[in-house]
Order: C-alpha cells, then structure tokens, then sequence
C-alpha cells in the first residue's frame, strides 16, 4: 500500500472513532448536563450593544512580509505610564494557495518599555519552514491541506498557534501538528526544536524514504509549572486501528533528555483520543488531556482546501472526554502510567484547572465551543445557512470561529480516582456567544484557583456562517438557543471578565459590529502587580476603517478593572499588516537563558534524508540547502 492509499485508510478509522467508537477502559458514566431541559431561546441582548455584525476583510488579510522594528502610532487615548515587558502573538501567514490554518508561523512582538511603544515581526524560520522553501519548485513541494501543508517528506511542523513561556524568558512556539520549537524573544529567531523527531511518536514511519517532517499530531497547549520546571507535551494517535493507538506523554524538564510515557486505562488498553489534544493542563498533582473539538480530519490531508472532499464536514462529539494522570506516576514510572477518564457534556476548545484542589480531586473549567468545529474554513462554493446568499469572496479561506448555538461556561469537579464528576455548574447570556476561543490571564496571579480569566468571544460572526456547517448542528443535542431563533443578523465580537470561581460575567465590552475584536494578552503592572485585575489588557481590532493614521488594524489597550470603560489607548500605523493573531504571550524581559543542550538537528535531517536511496535530491537539499540557511538565522 502506497502512503496516500495508507493515509487515506487512516483517515477512514479516524472517521469511525469521532462519530461513536466505544472507548476502551473502565469509566464513570458520563456527566448529566447541568442545563438540561431547554431549549430556552435566546437571552435578552445587552442594552446599547449592536444588534448586527460585521467580518471585516482585514480579519482575512495574506501577510507574508515581516515587519522591521518601528513605532507604533498613539490613535487615541493615553498610553499608561505603568506598562512595561513584551507582548508577543502568534499569527498565520497565509500564501496564495493556503487556506485556514496553513499559514507559516509570523510571530509578533510589541515592545513597551522605550518612551514610544515599538512593533515588530519575523517569520518562524524552523527547518520546516526552510524545507519548504527548498522544494517548492520541485515535485517534492508541501501543499495546503487547509490545517497543515503535507507533501512527499511528509506534514510540515509550522508551529503557528500558541506560545508558552518558561522560567528564564524562554518562549515556545507550538502547534497541534508537529514538535514544539523554541525561539529568542529578543530576535524572534528559533533556539531549536523541544526533544527529537524520534521522542515523538508518528503515526508513520519507514525504513525507507523516512519522513523528514513526520505526521505528528501533538498538543497546541503543553502545560509548563513553573514551580518545579517541569513540561508536558503528547504524542498520540487518533486512528482506531490495532497496533496503531497510542498516546505518549512526553516530560521534560526544560534542559535534558524527553521521557516518554504510554498512557493506559485501568484495564489495560492503551489510551484513544479520537478528535484532538488541543488542550493540556495541569494542577499540582494531576495532568489533565483533552480530547478536544477541534477536529482533526485526515481525510482533508488528502484533497486541496477548496474540494468537494475537503468541504465534507465531521460533527464533533458534543461531549468532552477528559483523560487524568497522576503527575507522581508520570515522575516515578519507567514504564507507562495509567489515565483515568472522565466525560462533561458539551465541546470543548480549551479548558483550565485550579492547580489546588481537595485530594483525589480536579477542577475543570471549560468555556464551551458549542455547537462549533474551528477547525474549518469558508470555501468557494460556501452559502449562508439563512439567505443562500454566496459567501463574500473576501472571506474564503478564513477560519470559521462560529457557534451555531450560544456559549456556556462551565465548572466541573471530578473524582480522580474514577472520573465521576462529582459537582458541576454551568451559565450563560448574552455575553457568552461565541465563547471558548482566546483568553489572558496575570501571569503573576497565584494560581491556586482560576479565579478571574479574560475572554475574547467572537459573538454570532454571520458573514463566516456556511450551510455545511450549521447542517451538521441542526441536531445539536444540548441546544439552548432554537435553530429557528439564531441570531442571523449577527451578535458583536466581546471582551469579558470572567469570574471562573464563582461562574458569572464581572465586567464586558462590546466592540461595535464592524469591528473584530481579538486575542487578549494580559500586561501587568511595572513592577509585582499580582492581582487579577492589577494591569491592563492589549487586544488584536481587526476593522476596515483605514485611514492616513490607521491601517483599520489595531491594538487596544483596556484597564484590566474596567473593560466596560472602552479601550484607555489605541495603537496602530497606517502600513501596520498584521494577519490573523491566535494565541499570544507577555514576557518581562527579552534577556533570555539558554538551554545547556541542544537537538542535533543537522544528524537527525540528514540520517532520514539518506534514507532516500532512489532520490538523492533529498539529501543534497539538506545538506546543501536547509541546514546552511538553519546555521544563518538561528541563534
């Protein structure tokens, strides 16, 4: 079987898995839902907001060009005296022939320590990215697959999705697909890569024309304490084929080797997440995995963005199934260790845990995705579930952050030992439309609770609302806003407080309809502002107000302790290009350690390119190509 034949096979099992495979290993029966019994309708809409919305182009912008280090512009307002440190963001740089979350990783930095706040922009330039470039005029290329770039060396790592900081003001780039990467916050250049290709385990390899970029799929959030220096990543299988599940925990303790770590459920069979490991947290004794609702389809790997294969959507499971290790064992083992699961209703993106909690417990906190699938994009032939009406061409190839019901944010407390939930909680308002997408947090809070967390729900953006997809929720199994009842004129993008501990919106701004309102990062105050409150919060704002000023892109600045207030300082410049931000990161330093020992990457690139016996172009590109070009950019 050839590799397309076989990846397609995969593709086919990993389809059984997400629509109902029964998962092995003893488990508490899964939660009720604590808001059982609607549907309810639609809550009353916050007086003065706009009842309308509006994705503008900029949301959709094709950036490709860096951006040197240059002031930004004060657009109004009064910039506080008190900011200081680094904001970063990860961005998509999306090429001609990409399509949602293929773009190369363009990491932002904006820098607030000078008299003028200064913005800067570098592309990623990991080995992946130089492969790419390498073979791109060869039959070798990678191409779009709207989630990743995959060709005949395998799926390109592009590391676009989040960063996590570590102790020292050393930052990582990650993604779902691939091996994490560090890079210097002061250059933006990569360090090099987080453990070898083999610590991670694919989900195909050969003697023979081996993978240099193998088919990974990992954890776009691998949880870091900072208290004992410790940091988890995955690699797993989501495919219902003996022989090929498995989900390996990787711990690392930010210097040394990667220990990896097969998860099993108390009978013995090894763990299966059928979707995504988008998430990871960790508490003071347990690591949490979850098998999260951004879907990961292998059947899109095989067709081009805009096929009809690809515009075949997968309804993701409207529960969340929730895997809970024991960090001890994870510590103690030299074997494998043994995860417990646990299910609450409803998707989940991205969740959170208090780090304390009684023993034998965990707390989880989810702001719900409901009803959504964000890993999609609008297609060419895409139409509006209500009007027909085609989708603006503007928008083809956007991310579809869209719920086809109203968010819930939830609190669950789960027995440890059996995945029981044992309490549970769960609210919502008008506020909660779109929920479950990006969130800040003081980075200097103590984090014995969640407590106060910083949202940046996407509301009811209608433009980016297609047929295909609202006909896989029509059925949606917790729906509280009747389908008939949605808001298809569209619900503003929001910036909220939430108070997690106690479950209820403390504090909310509702951007205008014509604006995007999008990734928050929260900057504390100069000096030990610990807080929850105590700084302020820079938002992405994506509209197509340009002017000589303003390129319609800008960053919003907020009191943390007053959102309702409006924005207290707006940046921007008119040349300011900035694509789609995702998650984001603040340091108060850009003087960074080192780790003491480095991946050999040149060994690893080169012992699989001589793997390629019959094509000896490959091995000539890496040594001649990629690992000179490596050698000049990182530091």
């Amino acid at each position: 079987m050839d590799r397309r034949r076989f990846l397609t096979a995969l593709g086919a099992g990993a389809g059984i898995a997400a629509v109902g495979l029964p998962m092995s290993g003893c488990a508490a029966p899964p939660a009720p839902d604590p808001l059982a019994g609607g549907p309810f309708g639609a809550p009353t809409p916050t007086p003065g907001r706009d009842r309308w919305a509006r994705v503008p182009s900029a949301f959709n912008r094709r950036v490709t060009a860096e951006q040197a280090t240059t002031p930004l512009t004060l657009l109004d307002g009064e910039l506080p005296s008190d900011m200081a440190g680094h904001v970063f963001f990860q961005s998509l740089s999306l090429r001609d022939t990409d399509a949602g979350f293929s773009g190369d990783s363009l990491v932002w930095r904006v820098d607030l320590d000078g008299e003028v706040p200064t913005i800067t922009s570098r592309l990623l330039r990991t080995t992946d990215l130089l492969l790419h470039d390498a073979v791109a005029d060869t039959d070798l290329r990678f191409e779009s697959r709207g989630v990743s770039r995959l060709g005949p060396l395998g799926m390109q790592d592009q590391v676009n999705t989040a960063l996590v900081p570590l102790n020292g003001n050393r930052l990582v780039a990650t993604v779902d697909g691939g091996r994490s990467w560090e890079l210097d916050p002061a250059t933006l250049a990569p360090v090099g890569p987080v453990g070898r290709l083999d610590d991670h385990r694919p989900l195909v390899d050969l003697p023979v024309n081996r993978f240099l970029c193998p088919l990974n799929i990992t954890s776009a959030h691998p949880p870091y304490d900072a208290e004992t220096g410790e940091y988890y990543g995955v690699s797993l299988s989501i495919v219902p084929i003996p022989g090929l599940v498995y989900c390996e925990i990787l711990c690392w303790d930010g210097v040394g080797a990667i220990k990896r770590v097969p998860l099993t459920t108390p009978d013995g069979a090894p763990v299966l997440l059928s979707q995504s490991a988008h998430q990871m947290c960790i508490s003071r004794d347990h690591l949490l995995i979850a098998d999260t609702s951004t879907v990961i389809e292998f059947g899109k790997l095989m067709y081009p963005p805009h096929s009809a294969e690809a515009a075949e959507a997968q309804t993701p499971r409207p529960d969340t199934v929730l895997f809970i290790v024991s960090r001890d064992e994870l510590r103690r083992t030299a074997g494998g260790a043994t995860a417990v699961r646990a299910v609450i209703p409803r998707e989940s993106g991205h969740l959170m845990v208090d780090h304390d909690a009684a023993p034998g417990r965990i707390v989880v906190h989810s702001a719900h995705t409901s009803a959504m699938d964000f890993a999609e994009w609008v297609m060419p032939t895409d139409r509006h579930p209500v009007t027909g009406e085609p989708v603006r061409s503007d928008l083809v190839d956007a991310i579809t952050p869209v719920s086809y019901d109203i968010g819930v944010v939830g609190r669950y407390e789960i027995d440890t030992r059996t995945g029981a939930v044992l309490d549970q909680h769960a609210f919502f308002d008008d506020h909660t439309w779109g929920s479950g997408g990006l969130t800040a947090r003081n980075p200097l809070t103590p984090i014995d609770t969640v407590g106060d967390v910083f949202h940046a729900n996407s509301g009811m953006p209608t433009d980016i609302a297609v047929q295909r997809m609202h006909a896989v929720f029509t059925s949606y199994p917790h729906r509280i806003v009747p389908d008939a009842e949605l808001p298809w004129s569209g619900v503003p993008t929001s910036l909220l407080r939430i108070d997690h501990d106690a479950g209820r919106v403390v504090d909310a701004y509702w951007h205008a309809g014509d604006r995007f309102g999008w990734t928050p990062t929260f900057v504390p105050r100069r000096g030990t502002a610990r807080g929850s409150t105590d700084g302020y919060i820079v938002s992405v704002v994506y509209s197509d107000h340009a002017d000589e000023r303003s390129s319609g892109t800008e960053l919003w600045v907020f009191d943390a302790a007053d959102l309702a207030r409006g924005p207290i300082a707006r940046l921007g410049r008119a040349d300011l290009a900035m694509p789609l931000t995702l998650h984001s990161a603040w340091l108060d330093s850009l003087r960074a350690s080192r780790p003491d020992t480095r991946v050999d990457v040149a060994a690893e690139l080169t012992e699989r390119a001589d793997t390629w016996l019959a094509d000896p172009r490959v091995a000539s590109i890496v040594r001649n190509d990629v690992l000179p070009a490596y050698d000049a950019v990182r530091v």
